[in-house]
C-alpha cells in the first residue's frame, strides 16, 4: 500500500517538470503527507493542472466525506472495475508528485520505517484517480487515491504493494481523458523496476504525522541501505 509519502519540492518546481499551465494554490514542504491531508495533484491533459486534493477517495455517492480514510489506495488490479473507482480511472486520473514514500517492514514484534526514493532523485510521479465529491450542504471537495501494484524485488521484503509511479513518456497519456482502452492504460500501471529505486531505514518518528521535519527523511546511523 501506500500511506504515508513526502513532497518537498516547490509548487513552481512542480509546474515546471509536469509542465502546468494552472496554479492557484499555496503548499509547504512536507515529510509525512497522511491521509485527509491536501496535497498537490496534476490534473488534466493538454491544459494540466496542479490543484489541491484531500487524500482519500470520496465517490460521488458517498453521504459524507468518512469514506475516504477507507479508501486512501486503489489496486491497479482492480480499479477498473470496483464501483467506487471504476468512473474516475476512465475519466479522472492524476498524478501526486512524491520526492519518495514510507513503508513499514517488520522486524519482530516492532514495525521499522523505510523511505523509499528514486535512485536519481527526481520527482515521482505516483499514478492515482480523483474526484469532485458534493457534500449534502454544497460544499466542493476533490479528493484522490494512490494507484498500487504488486512491488518490485526491492520493495517486496518490505511490503507486498508499492504505488504505481508513471515514466515521464506516460504523462500525456495517463492523464489525457481521452484515452479510455482500459489495456493501453493497465500497461502504465506496472512495477517499478528495483534498480530504479533506493531504500534505507529512518526514524521511528515518521509514525506520528505531526513530526514534519526533512530529519524524517535522514538514514538511520546503525540502519542499512536496502
Amino acid at each position: 500500500m501506500c500511506g504515508r509519502y513526502v513532497l518537498f519540492i516547490s509548487l513552481k518546481d512542480l509546474a515546471r517538470i509536469f509542465r502546468v499551465t494552472q496554479l492557484s494554490f499555496e503548499f509547504s514542504a512536507s515529510y509525512n503527507i497522511a491521509p485527509t491531508q491536501t496535497v498537490p495533484i496534476v490534473t488534466g491533459g493538454a491544459e494540466r493542472s496542479l490543484v489541491p486534493a484531500r487524500w482519500g477517495f470520496v465517490p460521488s455517492w458517498a453521504e459524507d466525506m468518512s469514506i475516504g480514510q477507507r479508501m486512501i489506495n486503489a489496486r491497479s488490479e482492480t480499479v477498473a472495475e470496483k464501483p467506487a473507482f471504476r468512473k474516475a480511472f476512465h475519466s479522472h486520473r492524476c498524478i501526486v508528485p512524491a520526492n519518495g514514500f514510507y513503508e513499514w517492514k517488520q522486524v519482530g514484534r516492532s514495525k521499522q520505517p523505510v523511505y523509499i526514493h528514486l535512485r536519481s532523485d527526481r520527482v515521482m510521479a505516483m499514478a492515482g484517480i480523483f474526484n469532485t465529491w458534493t457534500s449534502p450542504d454544497g460544499v466542493r471537495l476533490v479528493t484522490f487515491a494512490v494507484i498500487t501494484t504488486p512491488s518490485n524485488d526491492l520493495v517486496k521484503p518490505i511490503h507486498n504493494r508499492m504505488p504505481a509511479i508513471l515514466h515521464e513518456g506516460d504523462y500525456e497519456m495517463w492523464l489525457d481523458p481521452g484515452t479510455s482502452a482500459e489495456k493501453h492504460l493497465a500497461g502504465l500501471l506496472q512495477s517499478l523496476p528495483s534498480d530504479e529505486l533506493d531504500a534505507y531505514e529512518v526514524s521511528t518518528r515518521v509514525n506520528i504525522p505531526a513530526n514534519d521535519s526533512s530529519d524524517n527523511i535522514q538514514p538511520l546511523q546503525t540502519g542499512l541501505g536496502l
